[in-house]
């Protein structure tokens, strides 16, 4: 590829061929190589699981993601029974996430509800690295395209992202891949059927989560402003082709929804969700005024640490810098940008929400693989030394899970010293090329570089130290805390256990006999992390329970049965040993017991009781 004055789609070095070619045999050897080497990159998440010990599930400590599991698993009996209940409001905002939910309901209907959580995430893993390694491959060759796997296998970010069904685990993925499309160098030929595939995962990513919004105008800004000053040629062209793609996913998207959701509108669930979010007294729930919650969380300095890296990495004459590290490091600055300014100068909570900020972490992988890349150049005509980016960025995650105990620190002053090491290192790592014996070059870059690589990481997993509340900001900021600390050398075999109960619950519910026939809640309130993914995937989380610990039942209790009138109620707790007084304290609503089951997986056992309240059940229409 020419990296001073040619646009993105010329051709990479060595994609031509000699004219007569190589000799048959020749040309048989490189085929099955390179069907060996596509094998590698599609085993590589199975492979970077085993190896790295990722954790396969993440905890539960919101109901967000078990919200969207209901909706993966049974979304029809969500309308029936909320349907109207919530029309008016954003409530059923959830659905709206088809970028996610199609494709996660696809692989449940397939396979079921543990297996087609895996296959989701291994479809999304190899979104996320395909683009990933083509790029870094052909920029740097095969040892750089094995590290930007390695960079994004092993961001414990990532990791958690894929590990529940928030839609931030399709975003991830979206924008990895995104990224390295717009930024592929390939023949002219080529360019629009990789600006296609570009269209394709934005319009995936923004129908996944409303902020996806900015993440793509941030990239969609950067890409716009290097193509500007290096390749203006057909670029209106080519932001018309990202629309129409836009346009037909969307449509496509449209009637996916309808087949296997039972929604098809989702733009104007979606118009109805902004519109009832940006109320005032919805942005005081959720967006801080005081920014001053940033200084107990440093994972918010990895990607403008990984940028600063970046930017000494190819700091040189600008017309030297290679077109596509322009167009990674534009739209990650474009990212960061627009994440920033909408939550310290906006009114909505881009960054002080871990599974909003998730979304910058596919650039800060990508932009640390190349930074990597770029500071190993001088090690790029070893035969064995060129590898040592690749070991290195597998050497950090494992020597972190032999003890991975990183100290909670703020953001000032230890955070802020890691930020501003990991540009000093990049520039160390840069000067080592200077030293004469190989040896030496070889020594110091391998050093470097797993230096930076800690940095960024103690960064991302330091927990967030414990301090009072700060006037000015929503008490669930940065609580719960992201459970970055435990990605790498956990199985989450507990979580996994867990899912599987709790994607049981809505078949022991079953469907509501007549539309609008809701169902509440009571479970126990001490032990809230422990159900609030069962709750969630049942019926919506705290909106749709009960506040009391069973089995009492408290006047505030009372109060909100006389206002939803629930035909029904879904007792459940980890013994059965409150049910019977639960059942006589609910005398007054006339109970009577539907269904009981137990659960089990692994060490969990959940313990369940479908009650109907014979004072506000009345039957079907149809029935005499």
């Amino acid at each position: 590829m020419q990296t001073g004055t040619g646009h993105i789609g010329l051709p990479e070095a060595g994609l031509s061929e000699k004219a007569e070619g190589p000799r048959r045999p020749e040309r048989a050897r490189l085929r099955w190589a390179a069907w060996l080497e596509a094998l590698g990159v599609v085993l590589s998440p199975a492979v970077a699981a085993i190896v790295l010990r990722l954790r396969l599930m993440a905890p539960s400590s919101l109901p967000d993601p078990a919200i969207h599991t209901g909706y993966i698993i049974d979304p029809s009996e969500i309308f029936a029974r909320y349907g109207a209940f919530f029309a008016r409001t954003g409530r059923l905002r959830e659905v709206a996430r088809v970028g996610f939910l199609v494709p996660a309901r696809l692989a449940y209907l397939a396979f079921g509800a543990v297996p087609g959580f895996f296959v989701t995430r291994y479809v999304f893993a190899l979104v996320a690295v395909c683009p990933v390694y083509l790029l870094l491959r052909r920029l740097y060759g095969r040892p750089a395209g094995v590290a930007g796997i390695l960079a994004v296998l092993s961001s414990p970010v990532i990791i958690t992202a894929w590990g529940s069904d928030y839609p931030d685990s399709a975003v991830v993925a979206y924008a990895a891949g995104l990224l390295a499309c717009l930024a592929m160098p390939c023949r002219p030929g080529s360019r629009r059927r990789w600006l296609a595939a570009a269209g394709i995962l934005i319009t995936l990513a923004v129908w996944s989560d409303g902020f996806s919004v900015l993440l793509a105008a941030g990239t969609l800004a950067g890409y716009v402003v290097v193509r500007l000053v290096r390749d203006r040629a057909r670029l209106l062209g080519d932001l018309a082709l990202l629309a129409g793609v836009g346009i037909a996913v969307t449509a496509l998207l449209a009637g996916a929804s309808a087949v296997v959701i039972g929604h098809a509108n989702f733009i104007a669930v979606t118009w109805r969700a902004y519109r009832f979010l940006s109320q005032p007294d919805q942005t005081r729930v959720w967006h801080s005024a005081n920014w001053r919650w940033v200084l107990y969380v440093p994972y918010v300095l990895v990607p403008p640490a990984v940028l600063g890296a970046l930017t000494v990495a190819v700091a040189r004459r600008r017309r030297a810098v290679p077109t596509p590290v322009l167009v990674v490091g534009a739209a990650a600055a474009g990212q960061l940008a627009f994440f920033g300014w909408m939550q310290f100068a906006g009114s909505v909570q881009s960054l002080e929400y871990y599974f909003s900020s998730s979304a910058l972490w596919a650039a800060v992988a990508l932009v640390l693989a190349i930074t990597v890349a770029e500071l190993a150049k001088p090690l790029s005509g070893r035969p064995l030394a060129r590898w040592l980016p690749a070991a290195v960025l597998l050497a950090v995650p494992l020597l972190y899970e032999a003890a991975p105990r990183v100290p909670p620190f703020r953001l000032v002053p230890l955070g802020v010293m890691l930020a501003i090491a990991t540009t000093g290192i990049a520039a160390i790592a840069r000067g080592c090329a200077r030293f004469g014996r190989q040896l030496v070059v070889a020594t110091t870059i391998g050093l470097s570089l797993a230096a930076l690589a800690g940095a960024a990481l103690v960064l991302t997993v330091a927990p967030i130290p414990h301090h009072r509340h700060l006037p000015g900001t929503v008490p669930s900021t940065i609580e719960p805390a992201p459970p970055y600390a435990s990605a790498l050398g956990s199985r989450g075999t507990l979580y996994i256990d867990r899912y599987r109960i709790a994607a049981a619950l809505p078949s022991f519910v079953g469907q509501p006999a007549y539309p609008g026939e809701q169902l509440l809640m009571w479970w126990p309130r001490p032990d809230k992390d422990t159900y609030i993914e069962d709750a969630g995937v049942v019926a919506r989380g705290e909106i749709n329970e009960l506040q009391s610990q069973p089995p009492q039942l408290t006047t505030a209790d009372q109060a909100k049965l006389g206002r939803r009138r629930p035909a029904e109620l879904l007792l459940f707790d980890s013994s059965a040993a409150s049910f019977p007084t639960a059942l006589r304290n609910l005398a007054a609503y006339r109970p009577v017991l539907m269904r009981s089951g137990e659960f089990g997986a692994g060490p969990v056992v959940l313990h369940a009781w479908l009650i109907r309240l014979g004072v506000y059940y009345h039957p079907p229409a149809n029935v005499g």
